[in-house]
């Protein structure tokens, strides 16, 4: 097999940027022993991180990649095992002895060139839709600490700013900012899954520390794809 590297670069929400290799059938892949290493480093951190969460996400690199039908896999001699993708195409991957030990590797039913993979960490959601903002922030900081300790030089005198709310592409979420003055309708724009990514698909609401927002609950009618730390 004939790694392709690619270098990309550390967004807000992102824990480490994976090269993207392809086999002898041009698939994407990732060999399972690299995105143990990789992943289980979140887990050995012994700060805080109760609020938030890791995933591993299929990256379109093209506007045009084809989506429908995308398919991860945990395979190898020993080891077969789909690994479901949600709508913004992140999945959980299981950290198991059997599938280091048996070389396994996370195979792409598409082109290298097409798409790669991405671990990212982020802000996990409530089943309740209730998001108190002072448990915002601090899971905003637990974003930031989980970063910092594992590329601290990539983070190096970054701060939390805010967090922003992704949701599914022709959704219909209703958000409303719940404070001892009342409660209001929170505004919602076309955004990116991530702070600072280019596609501009998804309904998404941002709130800013500078704005002076100290207290209160934000709601939610549907379940955000992704709660990204907004960090600069």
């Amino acid at each position: 097999m004939g790694p392709l590297t690619r270098i990309l670069h550390l967004l807000t929400a992102l824990a480490v940027a994976v090269p993207g290799c392809a086999n002898a059938t041009d698939e994407a892949w990732w060999s399972y022993r690299d995105a143990y290493r990789t992943l289980v480093r979140f887990d050995k951190q012994a700060q805080a991180k109760h609020l938030i969460q890791q995933r591993l996400q299929v990256q379109p690199l093209q506007v045009t990649a084809m989506q429908e039908g995308l398919r991860l896999t945990l395979t190898g001699t020993h080891t077969a095992l789909d690994l479901p993708l949600d709508a913004a195409l992140h999945t959980k991957v299981p950290l198991l002895k059997s599938a280091f030990d048996d070389n396994a590797v996370l195979q792409l039913n598409r082109g290298a060139e097409a798409f790669a993979f991405r671990v990212r960490i982020a802000i996990a959601p409530r089943p309740d839709g209730l998001y108190p903002l002072q448990e915002l922030r601090q899971a905003c900081e637990q974003v930031l600490g989980m970063q910092m300790q594992l590329d601290p030089a990539a983070h190096q005198g970054q701060q939390c700013v805010g967090v922003s709310f992704a949701f599914a592409r022709h959704s219909s979420p209703t958000l409303s900012l719940r404070t001892d003055a009342g409660t209001r309708a929170w505004p919602l724009s076309p955004g990116p899954l991530y702070p600072g990514e280019p596609d501009r698909v998804h309904p998404t609401a941002t709130l800013r520390w500078d704005s002076g927002l100290t207290t209160g609950t934000l709601a939610t009618t549907l379940t955000p794809l992704v709660i990204a730390a907004w960090i600069e």
